[in-house]
């Protein structure tokens, strides 16, 4: 594909100033590089399943941004201060950010956009030129795209207004998700669900205060709701990919399916390999009976329903496996996460460096698109 802009020359005489500062708050590798620019992805562990990076370096090529993107495994007593180097860094053009941290990161920026605000988190966040913070939420647009317009095929929900929409999840991603479907949900039902039904409950109160139709649903009650339920989404992590870092060790989600109780052991950190082996003998019966309680769910949903797993990491998760072996359409975050990507890009971290240089971001969006969709199936 020819590239709509001319490509910058690369530096790559040394490693940039930012490279051992950063290094020394991330707890995984970085590459010595020389790209002037820095951004990157923000969460507990994502350079074992993001696709942001091969997706932004192919951006960055085609746009003729002099920068690199990296994946950032950031312990949460050092999100502070990665957002403060952030914001030292005058060659940085900004972070995404995903979980855990969406939501701590609000009190961090130096100003929130409206859709941010009303969210109350952020996965975006740009660097000015005079070294402000501003936070973004890409995530709500990314869900409607993916769900409606998904541009790898038909939409997954032909309308949503009446849907009865079962929101699995509570956190960052969840709040995006709910104050992206409250609005066109118009004689439906926002039903959301959590392990901690406190969050539930105060993300359903917080939509309602808006005018949204939501109410929590504790798993107890989960049988007695699912045969109305139109759409499922997670927005949960069961299910993701990786070793997760918890209090006192490491722990797996990707055994388990989002739609029944989970118990993941945390066992001490050590050797991959190891660690992986104890832990699928320690949590076989938990897994099993969450496998078995996820199934029987799925039997009870309609058979118009979808599922849709806002993780895209593995392509599927159990959760699709288990909608899919009952009959019902399902998706991953595969689209949502190009969308977003696509949207932080254009609209927020580069759009300032794009318009200085008198490129129109409308105009090279589509090509942007097909780019970071190609880099994300690499």
């Amino acid at each position: 594909m020819t590239s709509p802009v001319p490509a910058c020359a690369v530096d790559q005489s040394g490693p940039p100033p930012w490279l051992a500062p950063l290094q020394a708050l991330v707890t995984n590798p970085l590459p010595a590089r020389g790209a002037a620019g820095l951004a990157g992805l923000i969460g507990d562990h994502p350079s074992a399943y993001a696709r942001s990076p091969r997706m932004w370096t192919r951006a960055f090529a085609l746009l003729g941004v002099d920068a690199v993107y990296l994946p950032l495994d950031v312990p949460a007593q050092a999100l502070a201060a990665v957002l403060d180097l952030v914001r030292r860094t005058e060659g940085a053009l900004g972070v995404n950010v995903t979980v855990p941290y969406k939501e701590a990161v609000v009190p961090l920026v130096d100003t929130l956009d409206a859709q941010a605000a009303r969210i109350g988190a952020v996965n975006t966040i740009t660097r000015t030129r005079d070294g402000r913070l501003l936070g973004a939420n890409t995530d709500a647009a990314g869900l409607l795209e993916a769900l409606m317009r998904p541009g790898d095929g038909p939409p997954l929900v032909a309308r949503l207004e009446g849907c009865t929409v079962l929101l699995i999840g509570a956190g960052g991603a969840a709040r995006a998700a709910a104050w992206a479907l409250a609005p066109h949900l118009r004689g439906g039902r926002l039903l959301v669900t959590n392990r901690d039904m406190a969050r539930a409950a105060a993300l359903a109160a917080a939509v309602r205060d808006a005018g949204g139709p939501a109410e929590a649903v504790d798993d107890a009650a989960l049988d007695h709701v699912l045969p109305g339920v139109q759409l499922v989404i997670n927005a949960s992590v069961r299910g993701q990919a990786g070793i997760v870092p918890r209090a006192g060790g490491w722990t797996l989600l990707e055994p388990y399916s989002a739609l029944a109780p989970a118990s993941p052991p945390v066992l001490p950190a050590g050797d991959a390999t190891a660690f992986a082996a104890a832990f699928l003998a320690q949590a076989a019966a938990d897994i099993a009976a969450n496998h078995e309680r996820s199934q029987a769910r799925m039997r009870l949903l309609p058979p118009q329903a979808v599922v849709y797993d806002m993780i895209y990491a593995p392509r599927e998760t159990v959760t699709m496996r288990h909608a899919r072996a009952a009959g019902l359409r399902t998706a991953g975050g595969r689209w949502m996460n190009i969308a977003q990507a696509v949207c932080a890009c254009l609209d927020h971290i580069c759009r300032e460096a794009l318009v200085a240089r008198g490129i129109d971001p409308a105009a090279v969006r589509p090509a942007v698109a097909r780019a970071m969709a190609d880099a994300w199936g690499e």
